[in-house]
Order: C-alpha cells, then sequence, then structure tokens
C-alpha cells in the first residue's frame, strides 16, 4: 500500500512534515531531581535539575486544525544525545494526541488549554478533568537569562502488543525541528500548580525560577531519527 492510501485509508492524521506557526510561553525553573528523575523514560538518564514549564499554541498549515500543547520538558542525554523529554503533557486535539505518540514517542493527555497575550502582560494556564495543573503569568522585564537547551527532542518510543503487556519495539526516537524565531520577550513569571491526584505536576516544587520568556515564529516538525 503506497503512503498516501496509507494515509488516507488508516491513519486519522497527516505524516510529517507538520508546519505551523507558534506562540510559546515557556518558565525555567531548577526542581529537586528526585521529584522528576523517576518520571524520565529508561534508557534515558535526566542530565539536568532546571525544567521547562509550557504552554504554546499553534497555528497550523499541517495538520490543518489549530491546536494547543503543555509541557514539563527535562533535559535528558543518551550516549553523546542531549535533549528535551516531556515528563509531563498534554495537547487540545485527538490528531495530535495519535499522531505525536504513534510517530515520534510523545506521551501526551487530552486538556484544555489558554494563551493570552497582551502588551504588558502574557498569561497561560492548562486545564484538566477541572483541575488548573499548569497556570502561569508573565511580566515582561527585557532581562535575558541562560536558557538550558530542550532540543532536539528525544523520546522512548513504546507501543504495547495486542495480546501481551510487551512493547512491540522499543525505540529511543530524536526529533529535530526547524524553527525560525520572531519574536522574543524575555520576564519574569508566577508559576502555580492546583493539586491533582491525575496529574501530579505539584508533586514537582521548584527551588528557583530562573526567568520566562515569550516566543514566536515558525517551525517545522521533521520526521524522526531511530538513535536507540
Amino acid at each position: 500500500m503506497a503512503d498516501k492510501e496509507l494515509q488516507t485509508e488508516l491513519l486519522p492524521y497527516p505524516l510529517p512534515p507538520w508546519q505551523h506557526r507558534f506562540r510559546t510561553l515557556a518558565v525555567f525553573c531548577e526542581v529537586d531531581e528526585a521529584s522528576i528523575a523517576h518520571r524520565v523514560p529508561k534508557p534515558l538518564e535526566l542530565s539536568s535539575n532546571i525544567v521547562q514549564v509550557t504552554v504554546m499554541h499553534f497555528e497550523s498549515t499541517v495538520p490543518h486544525r489549530p491546536y494547543y500543547d503543555s509541557a514539563v520538558i527535562a533535559q535528558v542525554k543518551h550516549g553523546d544525545s542531549i535533549g528535551g523529554n516531556w515528563i509531563y503533557g498534554f495537547t487540545s486535539t485527538d490528531q495530535v494526541l495519535s499522531h505525536t505518540r504513534e510517530v515520534w514517542g510523545y506521551n501526551m493527555k487530552l486538556s484544555e488549554m489558554e494563551l493570552h497575550v497582551d502588551q504588558d502582560r502574557i498569561w497561560g494556564h492548562t486545564t484538566r478533568l477541572g483541575r488548573r495543573i499548569v497556570d502561569i503569568n508573565f511580566t515582561p522585564t527585557g532581562r535575558a537569562f541562560d536558557v538550558t537547551e530542550m532540543y532536539p527532542r528525544l523520546f522512548v518510543k513504546a507501543l504495547p502488543e495486542a495480546d501481551r503487556p510487551e512493547a512491540i519495539n522499543r525505540q529511543v526516537v530524536m526529533m529535530v525541528a526547524d524553527t525560525e524565531v520572531t519574536e522574543t520577550r524575555w520576564g519574569e513569571a508566577e508559576l502555580n500548580f492546583e493539586v491533582s491526584d491525575e496529574d501530579p505536576l505539584y508533586q514537582m516544587k521548584p527551588t528557583r525560577i530562573l526567568g520566562a520568556c515569550y516566543t514566536a515564529g515558525e517551525q517545522t516538525l521533521n520526521w524522526g531519527k531511530v538513535i536507540g
């Protein structure tokens, strides 16, 4: 079966590359390493106690439906490769949920997100099962800071067998995005997590917020590369 026929008849999403305009509100903070290390899937290893907490909006060409993402991203390593792993991930459409898991290995849940941009304030939040599990209030200051590198993305792609708990195939996947940033605002942020047993982000207690930034631009999400 040709790839086009496979996409049309069997897949509920378009295949890469995905293309979109993006807006990202991100907070960088230090956390207790023990609160996140156990959430990094093996064989990836945690390489920093700094995480990025985000709310993102995508105006897409591919896929055609716009969507939101939200994540807690940890810097991880696999051999000589260093990148960002989504230890918590959320998205707003079923199309993104299924594609990112089946193709690249993201592990996300459906949620509701908002991102609002004013001149003097930017705010975003993620709500799931009635709980505001991520709440970011950003104030621009113009003070830049050193940002921990979270690209490329590194994931462990493991889909279960239909008749047994073992994974069909376990792969370490690197996904490289081609990104052109057209706007950057530096600032400070208030970050809060509402208590939720279903999504225990609140257990990840930031010890220090390093800073926050808002970026916008154009991005292409490419096919992944299997590195392990």
